[in-house]
Parts: C-alpha cells; sequence; structure tokens
C-alpha cells in the first residue's frame, strides 16, 4: 500500500508539473500560449492603417513589378547605298576650221561632198554673186507644149523679141525676154512689154558665182585632210577660220 500510494501521488505531481509547462507558469523560456504567440507575430506597433490613395499606389507599385519587362526591338540594319559609278571623264578634242575660197559650183559641190563624209566634219557654204548681167524673162512653164502656147500668146500681142529656152538648156521651158548689161536697160524693157498687155515678167540677176567653203571638225583630221584637199582645188584660196 505505501508504494502504490507514492506511485500515485508521484503521477499526480509529473501532471501537475505537464501542465505548469503547458501553460507557461515556468517563465517566458517555456512554451507560451496561443494568443501571445499570435500577439507576437503581428507586432501591433508596426501595423499601419492605408487610405485609398496608399492603396491605389501600392497596387499600381504591384502591377508594374509584376509587367513583363519591355521587348527592345533593335532597329533594322541600314541599307547600304547603291554604288554609283562615276562617268569616264569627258577628253575635250581641239577643233579647227580651214577655209577655201574662190571655188565655182562644180568644185564646191564636190569639196562639201568629200568633207561631209568625214566623221565629225561639218560645212558651211558662203556664196557671192558678181552681178554681169540681168536677165528679163518669163518663168518656167510644166510642159514645152504650154511653154510654146504662152510665146505665141506675147506674140500676138506684139512683142516678136522672145524665144523659148529648150528642154535641155540651163533653166528648161523659160521664155526668155532679153539679157541686159544695167538693170535700168532691164527695167526699161520690162515696162515696154508689159505695156504690150504681157503680164508676169520677170528680172534675174546673172554672174560669175563663187563660193567659200569653211569646214570645221578636230584639229589633228582637218589638218591632215585640209593639206590634201590645198592639192586637189589647186586654184582655191585656203584661209583660217573661227573653229
Amino acid at each position: 500500500m505505501p508504494i502504490l500510494r507514492f506511485l500515485i501521488i508521484l503521477l499526480v505531481l509529473v501532471n501537475a508539473i505537464a501542465l505548469a509547462a503547458w501553460h507557461g507558469w515556468f517563465g517566458q523560456d517555456g512554451t507560451r500560449s496561443e494568443p501571445e504567440r499570435v500577439t507576437n507575430q503581428l507586432k501591433p506597433e508596426q501595423i499601419k492603417v492605408l487610405d485609398d490613395a496608399a492603396v491605389a499606389a501600392l497596387q499600381a507599385e504591384t502591377r508594374a513589378a509584376a509587367a513583363p519587362a519591355p521587348i527592345v526591338v533593335p532597329p533594322p540594319a541600314p541599307v547600304p547605298a547603291p554604288v554609283v559609278e562615276a562617268p569616264p571623264p569627258v577628253v575635250s578634242v581641239p577643233k579647227a576650221c580651214a577655209a577655201f575660197g574662190g571655188l565655182d559650183d562644180e568644185a564646191a559641190d564636190r569639196l562639201t561632198r568629200q568633207a561631209l563624209r568625214e566623221p565629225d566634219f561639218s560645212v558651211r557654204d558662203k556664196a557671192t554673186t558678181d552681178v554681169t548681167s540681168w536677165w528679163v524673162h518669163i518663168p518656167a512653164h510644166p510642159t514645152k507644149e504650154a511653154a510654146e502656147r504662152r510665146a505665141n500668146e506675147i506674140r500676138a500681142k506684139g512683142w516678136n523679141d522672145l524665144f523659148v529656152v529648150g528642154e535641155n538648156g540651163s533653166r528648161p521651158l523659160t521664155i526668155s525676154l532679153g539679157l541686159f548689161k544695167s538693170e535700168a536697160s532691164a527695167k526699161e524693157q520690162v515696162r515696154r512689154i508689159q505695156a504690150k498687155g504681157v503680164s508676169g515678167v520677170a528680172i534675174e540677176e546673172r554672174g560669175d558665182t563663187t563660193h567659200r567653203i569653211e569646214i570645221r571638225g578636230p584639229a589633228d583630221a582637218l589638218v591632215e585632210r585640209a593639206s590634201e584637199w590645198s592639192g586637189d582645188f589647186s586654184s582655191a584660196t585656203r584661209a583660217a577660220c573661227s573653229p
């Protein structure tokens, strides 16, 4: 019995000590109560009450922090400019001019045709006529029959000093009414013919026509050809002219 009583008392003491330790009756080092642990975790002195503006600012900061970082797209690489080749330099070719004067119609025509066959050559013909006579005439007719018919009409009016230039002449089918050494004499002839009632009478100056042919082109080629033409057209007078 004494042992049993001792064991019962020991068990009661152990339970009492455990209960005291559970409720923290032995000091702060023991296990705390649930209300005390909650109070210590909340730390009421650090709790702040936020107004609406502060809450909105806090939400904005939270969204900004949660938003993904913007993707930076690098600008496209510049397109290289096309390579433009510089044109070749233009080589200036010196020009020259040679003139041949005193040529008749046939020689001027021949020299002109020869010069125009040369590359980069140009030709200018300056014709001069030394008037030696004045020709009174009626211009050419389309056919021989028309010219003869007109001549008969003039004769019928009392003017017989005329003739029809043949088809092989220098001015074919023209009615010639006289060739005079002075312009005054030619005009007097026209007056007399018109007094007979003849119309369409004309005066043409006639004489010796000479040509001055100016040839321009590259200096080297022109100098060589001009020397050859001086020999071919020995009667011509060679002179310099402006390029």
